[in-house]
């Protein structure tokens, strides 16, 4: 099965082109898709050594759920990294793109995670699209960086 995502959202600065922030989509890897390397490698070996004790779905929805909050930790640190040497119109202009994509990313995951509702395999697609979702942003925000 293919997952279709209903929407995507674009966040752009209101600056001029050549010193706006990149577009930003919210976009998850299908479940039979090919997968993005450069998210694959970001991964942590935690995970997999979760994964590889995990039992259940249970348990695998636990591995997704510490590997998210992984993630988010590499974000924030990202975050801090790109946050600090910018001037204050640009992190005005990155803390406005940052609070869109956090209010847009969990209701993105629910909507991923609702096309699996009435199965134990929910909250583990919710966990392992929150975890995606960070690393995209993260990687995102390095392009930022450069």
């Amino acid at each position: 099965m293919r997952l279709h995502f209903p929407f995507a959202l674009a966040l752009a600065a209101a600056v001029p082109a050549a010193a706006a922030l990149p577009d930003y989509r919210l976009v998850m890897t299908p479940e039979e898709g090919p997968l993005d390397p450069s998210v694959q490698a970001r991964y942590t070996p935690a995970l997999k050594a979760c994964q590889d004790r995990a039992e259940s779905t249970d348990d695998n929805a636990r591995c997704y759920e510490a590997e998210a909050a992984r993630q988010d930790a590499a974000l924030n640190r990202v975050w801090r990294a790109v946050w600090t040497p910018l001037a204050p119109a640009r992190k005005a202009e990155l803390l406005a793109s940052q609070r869109k994509w956090i209010a847009a990313r969990d209701p993105f995951c629910t909507s991923v995670a609702d096309e699996f509702s009435g199965g134990t395999i929910h909250s583990l697609i919710w966990f392992n699209c929150n975890a995606e979702q960070s690393i995209r942003r993260t990687l995102w925000l390095e392009r930022v960086a450069r």
